[in-house]
């Protein structure tokens, strides 16, 4: 059983003054800009990853911090992919398996298995038969290095080798009353120091709010979010499907949001742990809301609409 204090533990309602240096618009150190939303079936493929640690892969960069380097991508690791002898990255690494599967250091990961890789963690040999997409978080620039890390870079504390969340059972009972009718968590992670956290959430078909209303939200942190399936409707920026990305900026209000087939959900808080802010004010659902999106410039030239694949 994870702790009470794990997500979704507090609501408030909109409060009239924000901490000091920030707008309505989100924080004034906008390091990676609001993101909301992306497809990332409309990104392009690059090859190799930045900073050249892995050259044979394959990548899409959801969001980065230009400065820093840290980042939220897609890989895609080839058939026969094999990479052997000892190397670190400077960095952390939490990785969520989207397809296939991967080896690394004796240990295969499936289909949505997770982990999250401290600084410093060393690779000795990381092999995929048939391929594998990773939803992959880099906390700085990857700088790959050869052999072993230098004392104190590497924190055990962090470590999350493995999860194969499918083996893993919904939790109801760590989400926010105000969001609890029909969903649920699987949890990842919860930093030790930080209160950061990851976790699968997840949600029953019609998800609608009563009487058609419902307030907008924010939250005092940064919330991200990927769609692995179904979907999830912001009524002020579009219909997002599987592959939908959000970078959600502290004290950006955003929606109000449902979901008719449900969806499932890959999210992570970065600077603490979840904290929602409500609005008073409730807002009338749009189930069909126009593409909207509040999106950088080097996204908003590659931004398309979600289409739904047929279905009869």
């Amino acid at each position: 059983m994870w702790p009470a204090s794990f997500f979704y533990c507090r609501s408030t309602h909109e409060q009239s003054i924000l901490p000091s240096g920030l707008s309505s618009q989100g924080a004034s150190d906008m390091a990676r800009p609001h993101t909301c939303f992306i497809q990332a079936q409309a990104l392009p493929w690059r090859n190799g990853l930045y900073g050249g640690g892995r050259p044979n892969v394959r990548s899409k960069v959801l969001s980065i911090d230009k400065k820093s380097g840290d980042s939220t991508c897609i890989l895609r690791y080839p058939e026969k992919y094999r990479r052997r002898g000892k190397e670190f990255v400077r960095a952390h690494e939490e990785f969520f398996v989207l397809d296939g599967s991967i080896k690394i250091n004796g240990i295969e990961y499936g289909k949505h298995a997770y982990a999250f890789f401290p600084a410093g963690h060393v690779r000795r040999d990381v092999s995929s038969h048939h391929g594998a997409v990773l939803l992959t978080t880099f906390a700085a620039q990857p700088t790959v290095e050869q052999g072993e890390p230098e004392k104190g870079l590497y924190d055990k504390n962090l470590l999350v080798e493995q999860i194969n969340t499918l083996d893993i059972p919904w939790d109801p009972g760590l989400v926010d009353p105000q969001l609890q009718a029909g969903v649920a968590i699987k949890a990842l992670r919860t930093d030790p120091y930080t209160g950061e956290t990851s976790f699968i959430y997840s949600s029953a078909a019609h998800r609608v709010p009563p009487k058609g209303k419902k307030p907008r939200w924010t939250h005092s942190m940064i919330e991200e979010v990927f769609v692995l399936d179904g979907e999830y409707v912001f009524a002020d920026a579009g219909v997002m499907g599987p592959g939908g990305y959000v970078w959600w900026r502290e004290f950006v209000y955003q929606g109000p949001s449902g979901s008719i087939p449900g969806f499932n959900l890959w999210v992570r808080t970065v600077n603490g742990p979840m904290h929602n802010i409500f609005e008073k004010k409730k807002h009338p659902m749009n189930w069909n809301p126009k593409y909207r999106p509040k999106l950088p410039a080097d996204l908003k030239r590659h931004a398309k609409p979600y289409i739904p694949a047929a279905k009869y």
